[in-house]
């Protein structure tokens, strides 16, 4: 809070020398300029927050068990954002399913939200890794030809659920599979404890941190990408994937379902459940053909909905309404 209102106050000056037609900020970045705005004689270029995944709002309870602490030291946040956004004009989802949340959170009518999802660059995707770099990956880490390749991209937390995927896949030792995980943080421990309890150590590839190069080679070395989070908010490395023709086996948490087309471009299942997630598993590993379709329907939604440049459009589209409504256009 104190680095957003010493940004915002820089803003201010700028926007009331003329220099600025509109503010764009993310969460409590922008928390000097609300307090600039919020007076009477306050600068005139409107205010655009984007306040993200919401993560200091929704996800707390979830993901850190409750812990009085954690919602503590979040409290300040909470408030620089919420004030926030009572001075913004505008107000950005990334994605749809996460619209209620930012009503309920921020207390904002839904009038001033506008839908502005997280994207990717498909150029840069492309540029990163080809499928003959997945199926060099796939040799030199010994993987059979019949063996899918399922594929998790996390720091590892607890709340990104891959204790659960491990349970999952205990009771999927009768098909053949690889769980690939690349990512590091400090559930790593507590993870290879649950990969040992399931018995998964030697089915399992814990790759570590990856540069962009190697991380894309692994979504094109994969059958399937498993993200079985507990809370997220957009989950750019789902963008990864589709962007990559990956089906993808999800949870319902944040803003996945908004990617996760179930039954189109993969999977959806409940938070938590290893059962489901394991009902989920076993139905995407028997369907070879359909993994191919799917993928395909992936790629096409992410050039549709979600790509930079789609972005971008929907962004420029945001500051014109406002521009026009200050009569600046």
């Amino acid at each position: 809070p104190v680095f957003g209102y010493r940004l915002g106050r820089a803003a201010a000056a700028m926007a009331a020398a003329g220099q600025l037609d509109v503010v764009y900020g993310l969460g409590a970045s922008t928390l000097g300029y609300a307090a600039a705005r919020r007076r009477a004689a306050g600068p005139r270029a409107p205010l655009v927050l984007n306040p993200q995944g919401l993560e200091e709002f929704g996800g707390i309870d979830e993901s850190y068990g409750g812990r009085p602490s954690k919602r503590l030291g979040y409290e300040p946040l909470r408030r620089a954002v919420r004030y926030c956004a009572r001075a913004a004009d505008r107000i950005i989802a990334t994605d749809r399913a996460l619209e209620p949340m930012l009503v309920r959170a921020l207390g904002i009518g839904a009038d001033r939200l506008r839908l502005v999802p997280n994207a990717v660059d498909l150029r840069v995707c492309d540029g990163l890794a080809s499928p003959a770099d997945g199926a060099r990956l796939r040799g030199r880490a010994g993987i059979g030809a019949d063996e899918v390749v399922l594929l998790s991209v996390a720091r590892l937390e607890r709340n990104k659920g891959l204790h659960v995927m491990a349970d999952a896949l205990g009771e999927l030792k009768d098909l053949a599979w690889r769980w690939v995980i690349i990512g590091d943080g400090p559930f790593r421990s507590a993870l290879e404890a649950s990969l040992a309890r399931n018995g998964l150590q030697d089915r399992t590839v814990m790759a570590g941190r990856l540069h962009d190069a190697p991380l894309h080679a692994w979504y094109e070395a994969a059958s399937i990408f498993v993200h079985p989070t507990q809370y997220e908010g957009s989950s750019i490395v789902t963008l990864e994937a589709m962007a990559h023709r990956r089906p993808v086996v999800a949870t319902t948490a944040g803003g996945l379902p908004d990617k996760v087309r179930d039954g189109d471009t993969g999977w959806l299942v409940p938070p938590g459940e290893a059962p489901a997630l394991a009902r989920a598993l076993r139905t995407a590993m028997g369907s070879r053909q359909g993994l191919v379709t799917m993928g395909l329907a992936g790629r096409a939604l992410v050039e549709a909905e979600f790509s930079w440049d789609r972005s971008a459009d929907r962004m420029l589209d945001v500051f014109e309404e406002l521009l026009e409504e200050e009569g600046r256009v």
